[in-house]
């Protein structure tokens, strides 16, 4: 059990809290450096036809704060339409009723629109729950209805575009929080669930009878269906870890023999040409006999992307005769392949990027600020002696966690798979080899690398575990020999959210709430000293008991170590491992959430010891001598200390820089 500590100081009561009434920083301190990120970043797309016959893609980009819906006319490849999603930063389903109409599925407030194209109009028909936060799946029946689930509640709902009103099917199984996909067929709807286990399950249309499909061995024992296509009866069943496709016969009821390994989600419509679906597997286009059961390499395209929707169009082109399967992936490309003539190409979607929401920064090896992209990624840097502001290619790296400079390399916690890549800026950029991996911690169940430090020559990462498990990790990397180790549960069945060293001596911090889909134990945010030489967890305190998380760790100038945790910025003597010091904050709401990580950078420590704090997306100024808590700005969400001496804080996709 944890050593329960004992606070022997405490300025909590002391000192006074000044938030909001206090003056704010002079506006002349605070500057605003710009977007850093922008990316075209494409969750999936559908196809349509306009009234004029135009085949076009239908996508919504990946933003920050809001975005838009775009039309884009296949045969040009020009964006033809934009149009604002103002409750919305992204959509994860589009899909066109027999109508015409459009309608998306959108995050993170759970809103469903709908587009009339003809009309030029957008409507959001509202959230069919307040509890839903992200819209998965679009199922369309042949009378207008339209079918969608829910996260984080796992539910199924219904939309009746003739009375405008929501329905709810519940929850459809117990452990699946997510309900990735929906697909209608006859009179029922097939959905694919997840996260603590995968599931396939039928829905009685009428009834609401809810009917399992088991999965067949080895693959019950996944954790996620995250994708369900119909082709010709036969639903095609996309599984999140082992990325295998499955196939099921919903006439006969019966698994037939799985294709194998797809990345992206889909397989594409049958061909007009045979009775062959196509997808993506190991970088290669390959294409699958529905009559033979037997898949083939297509001659074409050497190096694919995932796919984010297939279609079969005629584009009207010499070398291009009768239709041709076009795919859009990831990062806004049509990749054009026709059968015929074994003619491809690929094209750039002519699209502009949206800015993309800061998820961390960093100070690299030669003081230049880096900042992390949230969801679609992106890495790139600020220098403060110039003010240029560079990203590094779009599409390369994704989401980043955290950052870390060791001697001439920045390290970087990515997301997903628990992917920690080396990069030296002073060398040319080379995707996979610089910055190229140096520990992948999927194989050990672990997602996302929150938590950097290093030590005794080690590198040292602290995980969140993947969807639906519990469990985090700390894992060990040493340059020198190229080896990591994974030591799970170091610290409970919670996350390792936050890392910082002293010496030879990591010092980290941990939530309760582990991956997302599963529902944590009770415990308490412990803060932990381990060796890296030896992995030995040296000891282990709980600075407050019933206080689930210690949310961020920094050092102090002292060689103590800043906590943060609900309502309280707390010091704590890594010698006698107690509380010496206590300083109210504004408590964050921990109860009507899905989970309390560390999101972002949010403690910076200057050389005087004044300590700036990100809580609640205010940056707070600490003076630590009299305890007084002074608010500075507002919708931060990241604060990073840099060589120059200045702040530099992300305001959603903005960076700024504040001098103190």
């Amino acid at each position: 059990m944890p050593r329960l500590i004992r606070r022997v100081a405490t300025l909590a009561a002391a000192a006074a809290l000044v938030v909001g009434s206090a003056t704010a920083a002079p506006a002349a301190e605070l500057t605003e450096l710009g977007v850093p990120i922008t990316n075209v970043a494409i969750d999936k797309v559908t196809y349509g036809t306009l009234p004029d016959g135009r085949p076009v893609i239908y996508t919504v980009l990946l933003g920050s704060g809001t975005t838009s819906l775009h039309v884009i006319d296949v045969r040009s490849r020009e964006s033809i339409r934009s149009v604002r999603l103002p409750g919305a930063i992204g959509s994860r389903d589009l899909a066109v009723a027999p109508d015409g109409t459009l309608y998306l599925a959108t995050f993170q407030q759970g809103r469903l629109y709908s587009y009339d194209y003809a009309t030029d109009t957008l409507t959001d028909l509202g959230r069919p729950s307040s509890a839903v936060t992200y819209l998965f799946g679009l199922g369309i029946h042949p009378d207008g209805t339209v079918f969608f689930g829910g996260y984080p509640t796992g539910q199924l709902f219904a939309y009746d575009p003739d009375t405008g009103a929501f329905g709810d099917y519940g929850q459809l199984a117990p452990d699946s929080q997510y309900l990735r996909s929906v697909v209608v067929w006859g009179d029922a709807v097939y959905a694919g669930l997840g996260t603590q286990r995968a599931r396939l399950v039928r829905v009685d249309i009428d009834s609401g009878a809810v009917t399992p499909i088991p999965l067949p061995a080895p693959y019950d024992a996944e954790h996620e269906v995250n994708q369900v296509t119909v082709r010709d009866d036969v639903a095609y069943v996309h599984l999140t870890a082992s990325r295998t496709m499955l196939r099921y016969d919903l006439a006969g009821q019966r698994w037939l023999a799985p294709i194998g390994v797809a990345a992206g989600l889909d397989v594409s419509p049958v061909s007009p040409m045979r009775k062959e679906v196509y997808y993506v597997s190991n970088g290669r286009l390959r294409a699958f006999s529905t009559l033979t059961g037997r898949g083939r390499d297509v001659d074409a395209f050497t190096s694919m992307f995932s796919s984010r929707g297939f279609a079969w169009i005629d584009m009207r082109e010499d070398g291009y005769p009768g239709e041709s399967l076009v795919m859009t992936d990831y990062i806004g490309r049509l990749w054009v392949y026709n059968p015929r003539t074994g003619e491809f190409r690929v094209d750039q979607l002519d699209i502009v990027g949206e800015p993309v929401h800061i998820r961390s920064l960093g100070v690299g090896p030669d003081g230049r600020v880096w900042a992390g992209g949230l969801g679609s990624g992106g890495l790139s840097s600020f220098d403060p002696a110039t003010g240029a502001t560079q990203q590094v290619p779009r599409g390369t790296v994704g989401q980043t966690d955290e950052m870390l400079t060791v001697g001439s390399d920045l390290y970087l916690g990515t997301y997903p798979a628990g992917t920690v890549l080396r990069y030296d800026p002073a060398q040319a950029f080379a995707w996979g080899a610089n910055p190229g991996p140096v520990a992948n911690l999927a194989a050990h169940g672990q997602d996302r690398p929150l938590a950097l430090a290093a030590a005794a020559g080690r590198v040292v990462i602290g995980t969140v575990p993947d969807y639906g498990q519990l469990t985090g990790a700390i894992s060990v990397y040493d340059p020198a020999t190229g080896s990591v180790a994974v030591d799970r549960g170091v610290a409970g069945t919670g996350s390792v959210v936050s890392a910082v060293a002293i010496g030879d001596v990591v010092y980290a911090s941990t939530s309760k709430w582990a991956g997302l889909g599963i529902v944590p134990p009770d415990d308490d945010g412990r803060v932990f000293a381990y060796d890296p030489v030896t992995r030995t967890k040296l000891w282990e305190v709980v600075p407050y008991p019933g206080l689930p998380a210690v949310t961020e760790l920094a050092v102090s100038p002292s060689g103590t170590l800043w906590g943060l945790t609900q309502g309280r910025l707390f010091e704590l003597d890594v010698v006698t491992r107690q509380v010496v010091r206590e300083i109210a904050v504004p408590a964050e709401d921990w109860v009507n959430v899905d989970h309390v990580w560390s999101e972002g950078q949010r403690l910076a420590v200057l050389p005087d010891g004044t300590v700036y704090a990100v809580v609640g997306g205010r940056l707070l100024r600490v003076d630590v001598a009299t305890g007084t808590v002074t608010t500075v700005t507002d919708g931060v969400s990241a604060v990073v200390l840099g060589d120059d001496g200045a702040l530099y804080l992300s305001k959603g996709a903005v960076l700024h820089r504040l001098v103190p």
